[in-house]
Protein backbone atom coordinates (compact mmCIF):
# COMPACT_ATOMS: atom_id res chain seq x y z
CA UNK A 1 0.00 0.00 0.00
CA UNK A 2 1.18 3.71 -0.74
CA UNK A 3 2.33 5.14 1.82
CA UNK A 4 0.10 8.68 3.15
CA UNK A 5 1.91 11.87 2.40
CA UNK A 6 1.43 14.10 5.69
CA UNK A 7 0.99 17.39 3.97
CA UNK A 8 1.32 20.64 5.89
CA UNK A 9 -0.72 23.76 5.47
CA UNK A 10 0.96 27.18 5.60
CA UNK A 11 -0.81 30.52 5.64
CA UNK A 12 2.69 33.09 4.65
CA UNK A 13 2.23 36.43 5.77
CA UNK A 14 4.23 37.92 2.85
CA UNK A 15 6.37 36.88 -0.45
CA UNK A 16 9.52 36.28 1.98
CA UNK A 17 7.67 33.70 3.62
CA UNK A 18 6.90 32.03 0.61
CA UNK A 19 10.25 32.13 -0.79
CA UNK A 20 11.48 30.84 2.67
CA UNK A 21 9.28 27.89 2.06
CA UNK A 22 10.19 27.50 -1.18
CA UNK A 23 14.06 27.21 -0.18
CA UNK A 24 13.85 25.18 2.88
CA UNK A 25 11.74 22.52 0.45
CA UNK A 26 14.38 22.58 -1.83
CA UNK A 27 16.92 21.59 0.81
CA UNK A 28 14.67 19.11 1.93
CA UNK A 29 13.10 17.11 -0.85
CA UNK A 30 9.79 18.45 -0.36
CA UNK A 31 6.95 19.61 -3.04
CA UNK A 32 4.72 22.28 -2.53
CA UNK A 33 1.58 23.06 -3.73
CA UNK A 34 -0.77 25.87 -3.80
CA UNK A 35 -4.72 26.16 -2.97
CA UNK A 36 -7.29 29.28 -3.11
CA UNK A 37 -10.73 28.36 -2.22
CA UNK A 38 -10.69 24.75 -3.75
CA UNK A 39 -13.29 25.09 -6.34
CA UNK A 40 -11.32 25.09 -9.37
CA UNK A 41 -8.85 22.74 -8.99
CA UNK A 42 -8.05 20.94 -12.08
CA UNK A 43 -4.92 18.57 -11.09
CA UNK A 44 -5.01 16.82 -8.07
CA UNK A 45 -2.12 18.40 -5.95
CA UNK A 46 0.60 15.60 -4.40
CA UNK A 47 2.35 17.71 -2.22
CA UNK A 48 3.99 17.91 1.14
CA UNK A 49 3.72 22.18 1.88
CA UNK A 50 0.53 23.37 0.73
CA UNK A 51 0.29 26.76 1.01
CA UNK A 52 -2.80 29.34 1.31
CA UNK A 53 -2.82 32.89 0.39
CA UNK A 54 -6.70 33.40 0.77
CA UNK A 55 -6.43 34.39 4.42
CA UNK A 56 -3.38 36.29 4.68
CA UNK A 57 -2.37 37.89 1.22
CA UNK A 58 -5.94 38.63 0.08
CA UNK A 59 -5.76 42.91 -0.41
CA UNK A 60 -6.59 44.76 -3.41
CA UNK A 61 -6.38 48.23 -4.64
CA UNK A 62 -7.95 49.80 -7.33
CA UNK A 63 -5.93 52.43 -9.59
CA UNK A 64 -7.86 54.59 -11.82
CA UNK A 65 -8.67 51.99 -14.78
CA UNK A 66 -6.51 48.91 -12.90
CA UNK A 67 -6.60 47.21 -10.04
CA UNK A 68 -3.45 45.37 -8.02
CA UNK A 69 -4.71 42.41 -6.16
CA UNK A 70 -3.00 39.81 -3.87
CA UNK A 71 -3.40 36.31 -5.41
CA UNK A 72 -5.99 35.26 -2.66
CA UNK A 73 -8.31 38.22 -3.10
CA UNK A 74 -11.75 37.09 -3.83
CA UNK A 75 -12.62 38.01 -7.35
CA UNK A 76 -16.07 38.05 -6.48
CA UNK A 77 -15.55 41.22 -3.91
CA UNK A 78 -13.54 42.82 -6.78
CA UNK A 79 -16.36 42.85 -9.06
CA UNK A 80 -18.30 44.37 -6.32
CA UNK A 81 -16.21 47.36 -5.34
CA UNK A 82 -15.22 47.81 -9.00
CA UNK A 83 -19.00 47.88 -9.65
CA UNK A 84 -19.26 50.70 -7.22
CA UNK A 85 -16.76 53.08 -8.94
CA UNK A 86 -19.07 52.15 -12.25
CA UNK A 87 -16.10 50.28 -14.00
CA UNK A 88 -15.54 46.20 -14.91
CA UNK A 89 -13.63 43.48 -13.91
CA UNK A 90 -13.87 41.41 -16.91
CA UNK A 91 -14.59 37.43 -15.23
CA UNK A 92 -17.62 36.10 -13.70
CA UNK A 93 -15.49 33.67 -11.70
CA UNK A 94 -16.31 33.14 -8.46
CA UNK A 95 -12.29 32.33 -6.83
CA UNK A 96 -9.48 33.94 -6.03
CA UNK A 97 -7.18 35.83 -8.33
CA UNK A 98 -4.43 33.26 -8.11
CA UNK A 99 -7.02 30.69 -8.95
CA UNK A 100 -8.05 32.88 -11.82
CA UNK A 101 -4.55 33.60 -13.04
CA UNK A 102 -3.71 29.77 -12.89
CA UNK A 103 -6.33 28.73 -14.72
CA UNK A 104 -6.50 31.74 -17.24
CA UNK A 105 -9.62 31.06 -16.77
CA UNK A 106 -12.19 31.90 -19.60
CA UNK A 107 -15.47 33.44 -19.27
CA UNK A 108 -18.48 34.17 -21.85
CA UNK A 109 -17.26 37.61 -21.72
CA UNK A 110 -14.29 36.57 -22.73
CA UNK A 111 -15.43 37.40 -26.34
CA UNK A 112 -15.35 41.29 -25.89
CA UNK A 113 -12.37 41.45 -23.15
CA UNK A 114 -10.04 38.10 -23.42
CA UNK A 115 -9.25 35.69 -21.46
CA UNK A 116 -6.96 36.46 -18.13
CA UNK A 117 -3.93 36.78 -20.48
CA UNK A 118 -5.11 39.65 -22.18
CA UNK A 119 -6.36 41.73 -19.33
CA UNK A 120 -3.26 41.25 -16.58
CA UNK A 121 -0.38 43.78 -17.37
CA UNK A 122 1.74 41.43 -15.00
CA UNK A 123 2.13 38.59 -12.81
CA UNK A 124 4.63 38.55 -10.02
CA UNK A 125 5.25 34.80 -8.93
CA UNK A 126 7.87 33.21 -6.44
CA UNK A 127 10.31 30.81 -7.84
CA UNK A 128 13.24 29.01 -6.36
CA UNK A 129 15.41 31.64 -7.81
CA UNK A 130 13.68 34.38 -6.64
CA UNK A 131 10.11 36.90 -7.45
CA UNK A 132 9.87 36.65 -11.21
CA UNK A 133 7.84 39.35 -12.67
CA UNK A 134 6.32 37.49 -15.97
CA UNK A 135 2.69 37.14 -17.56
CA UNK A 136 4.03 33.36 -18.20
CA UNK A 137 2.56 32.11 -14.62
CA UNK A 138 -0.89 32.67 -16.40
CA UNK A 139 -2.52 29.45 -17.30
CA UNK A 140 0.83 27.42 -15.63
CA UNK A 141 -1.54 25.81 -12.69
CA UNK A 142 1.39 26.52 -10.15
CA UNK A 143 4.00 24.11 -12.11
CA UNK A 144 6.00 27.54 -12.36
CA UNK A 145 6.03 28.74 -8.89
CA UNK A 146 4.07 30.71 -5.90
CA UNK A 147 1.36 33.53 -7.80
CA UNK A 148 1.77 36.52 -5.65
CA UNK A 149 0.25 39.46 -7.03
CA UNK A 150 -0.81 40.81 -10.32
CA UNK A 151 -1.87 44.13 -11.59
CA UNK A 152 -5.08 44.27 -14.31
CA UNK A 153 -6.91 46.30 -16.51
CA UNK A 154 -10.31 47.48 -15.73
CA UNK A 155 -13.10 48.68 -18.15
CA UNK A 156 -16.35 51.01 -18.76
CA UNK A 157 -18.71 49.33 -16.92
CA UNK A 158 -21.87 49.12 -19.61
CA UNK A 159 -25.15 50.55 -19.01
CA UNK A 160 -27.53 47.61 -20.13
CA UNK A 161 -26.70 44.44 -21.88
CA UNK A 162 -29.49 42.34 -23.76
CA UNK A 163 -29.32 38.32 -24.25
CA UNK A 164 -30.61 36.53 -27.21
CA UNK A 165 -30.91 33.26 -27.58
CA UNK A 166 -31.87 30.34 -30.24
CA UNK A 167 -31.37 26.96 -30.94
CA UNK A 168 -30.63 25.25 -34.33
CA UNK A 169 -30.32 21.69 -35.37
CA UNK A 170 -29.27 22.34 -39.40
CA UNK A 171 -25.32 23.48 -39.76
CA UNK A 172 -25.72 25.28 -42.76
CA UNK A 173 -28.27 27.93 -40.30
CA UNK A 174 -25.43 27.32 -37.53
CA UNK A 175 -23.29 28.62 -40.03
CA UNK A 176 -24.99 31.49 -40.82
CA UNK A 177 -26.46 33.26 -37.40
CA UNK A 178 -23.07 32.59 -36.21
CA UNK A 179 -21.68 34.27 -38.70
CA UNK A 180 -24.25 37.01 -38.14
CA UNK A 181 -24.36 37.43 -34.41
CA UNK A 182 -20.75 37.59 -35.05
CA UNK A 183 -20.49 41.00 -37.53
CA UNK A 184 -22.50 42.85 -34.44
CA UNK A 185 -19.59 42.58 -32.44
CA UNK A 186 -21.16 40.93 -29.00
CA UNK A 187 -20.02 41.20 -25.51
CA UNK A 188 -19.81 37.84 -25.09
CA UNK A 189 -21.00 34.71 -27.64
CA UNK A 190 -21.17 31.31 -26.29
CA UNK A 191 -21.95 27.97 -28.23
CA UNK A 192 -23.13 24.91 -27.34
CA UNK A 193 -23.78 21.22 -28.65
CA UNK A 194 -25.93 18.89 -27.21
CA UNK A 195 -25.14 15.63 -28.79
CA UNK A 196 -28.02 13.58 -27.62
CA UNK A 197 -30.28 16.52 -29.30
CA UNK A 198 -28.03 17.36 -31.85
CA UNK A 199 -28.74 20.57 -31.87
CA UNK A 200 -26.55 23.49 -31.55
CA UNK A 201 -27.34 26.69 -28.91
CA UNK A 202 -26.33 30.61 -29.65
CA UNK A 203 -26.00 32.47 -26.70
CA UNK A 204 -24.88 36.17 -27.38
CA UNK A 205 -25.01 39.38 -25.32
CA UNK A 206 -24.62 42.83 -26.91
CA UNK A 207 -24.92 46.04 -25.01
CA UNK A 208 -27.19 47.86 -27.40
CA UNK A 209 -30.27 46.37 -28.57
CA UNK A 210 -31.18 44.20 -31.59
CA UNK A 211 -33.52 43.40 -33.58
CA UNK A 212 -33.14 39.22 -34.49
CA UNK A 213 -35.66 37.58 -35.67
CA UNK A 214 -36.96 33.77 -33.38
CA UNK A 215 -34.14 34.32 -30.71
CA UNK A 216 -35.78 35.08 -27.28
CA UNK A 217 -34.28 38.30 -25.62
CA UNK A 218 -33.96 38.84 -22.20
CA UNK A 219 -30.73 40.83 -20.18
CA UNK A 220 -27.87 39.82 -18.87
CA UNK A 221 -24.67 37.20 -20.20
CA UNK A 222 -25.11 33.42 -20.62
CA UNK A 223 -23.68 31.31 -17.80
CA UNK A 224 -21.59 28.45 -18.48
CA UNK A 225 -22.50 25.19 -16.81
CA UNK A 226 -20.47 23.30 -14.23
CA UNK A 227 -20.20 20.74 -15.99
CA UNK A 228 -17.79 17.55 -14.52
CA UNK A 229 -13.92 17.00 -16.18
CA UNK A 230 -14.66 13.40 -16.60
CA UNK A 231 -14.29 12.91 -20.63
CA UNK A 232 -13.87 16.43 -20.98
CA UNK A 233 -10.83 17.74 -23.20
CA UNK A 234 -9.24 21.13 -24.34
CA UNK A 235 -9.22 21.56 -28.34
CA UNK A 236 -7.41 24.18 -29.68
CA UNK A 237 -8.82 25.59 -32.65
CA UNK A 238 -7.75 28.34 -35.45
CA UNK A 239 -11.03 28.99 -37.51
CA UNK A 240 -13.59 28.84 -34.20
CA UNK A 241 -17.20 28.17 -36.78
CA UNK A 242 -15.26 25.55 -38.99
CA UNK A 243 -13.09 24.06 -36.35
CA UNK A 244 -16.40 23.80 -34.21
CA UNK A 245 -18.39 22.21 -37.23
CA UNK A 246 -15.81 19.83 -38.19
CA UNK A 247 -15.41 18.13 -34.50
CA UNK A 248 -19.22 17.71 -34.57
CA UNK A 249 -19.36 16.28 -37.54
CA UNK A 250 -15.83 14.08 -37.49
CA UNK A 251 -15.82 13.27 -33.49
CA UNK A 252 -19.84 13.44 -32.48
CA UNK A 253 -19.52 14.72 -29.05
CA UNK A 254 -22.25 13.93 -26.76
CA UNK A 255 -21.62 17.48 -25.27
CA UNK A 256 -19.29 20.68 -26.03
CA UNK A 257 -19.34 24.45 -25.77
CA UNK A 258 -17.09 27.20 -27.01
CA UNK A 259 -16.73 30.85 -26.02
CA UNK A 260 -15.82 33.20 -29.62
CA UNK A 261 -12.81 35.15 -29.27
CA UNK A 262 -11.53 32.58 -27.28
CA UNK A 263 -9.62 29.49 -29.17
CA UNK A 264 -9.93 26.79 -27.48
CA UNK A 265 -13.39 23.96 -27.27
CA UNK A 266 -14.86 21.92 -24.28
CA UNK A 267 -15.28 18.40 -25.59
CA UNK A 268 -17.08 15.29 -24.71
CA UNK A 269 -16.35 12.36 -25.91
CA UNK A 270 -16.60 8.43 -24.45
CA UNK A 271 -12.93 8.02 -26.02
CA UNK A 272 -10.53 10.55 -26.82
CA UNK A 273 -9.31 8.55 -30.08
CA UNK A 274 -11.45 10.30 -31.93
CA UNK A 275 -9.34 13.41 -30.90
CA UNK A 276 -6.29 12.36 -32.75
CA UNK A 277 -6.44 14.50 -35.44
CA UNK A 278 -6.58 17.60 -33.09
CA UNK A 279 -3.93 19.30 -30.76
CA UNK A 280 -5.84 18.62 -27.64
CA UNK A 281 -5.41 17.60 -23.68
CA UNK A 282 -7.64 16.63 -20.61
CA UNK A 283 -9.45 19.40 -18.88
CA UNK A 284 -8.01 18.84 -15.67
CA UNK A 285 -4.60 19.29 -16.62
CA UNK A 286 -2.80 22.77 -18.31
CA UNK A 287 -1.32 23.10 -21.79
CA UNK A 288 1.96 20.57 -22.22
CA UNK A 289 4.14 23.75 -23.08
CA UNK A 290 4.05 24.61 -19.17
CA UNK A 291 5.64 21.10 -18.92
CA UNK A 292 8.52 22.21 -20.88
CA UNK A 293 8.98 25.49 -19.35
CA UNK A 294 8.65 23.45 -15.92
CA UNK A 295 11.93 21.72 -16.67
CA UNK A 296 13.39 25.66 -16.62
CA UNK A 297 11.95 27.50 -14.40
CA UNK A 298 11.17 24.34 -12.12
CA UNK A 299 14.41 23.03 -12.48
CA UNK A 300 14.08 21.50 -8.93
CA UNK A 301 10.97 20.10 -9.50
CA UNK A 302 9.53 21.42 -6.54
CA UNK A 303 5.89 22.74 -7.30
CA UNK A 304 3.34 20.01 -7.80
Amino acid sequence: MAKKILVIEVKPIDENEIYQLIKDSKKNGKKIGVKGFGNHTRREINCDILIKTTETLNNFEIKGNTIVADSGADVKKIREEVLQNDLLFPSIYDGSIGGLLALNEPSSISTAFGTPWDFTEWVDFITVFGKIRWRIAIGSQGLLGIITKANMKLYQRPNRVFIYERELDEIKEFRLQLKKLISLKPLALLVEYEGDKKAFELHASYTIEHNLENYSKDEGIPVISEVSNKNGYVVEVKDFIEDFITIVEKVSPYYMYGIYGVNLLKVYVADDSSLKDFRYYPSNDTNPVFYKLKRIIDYYNIFA
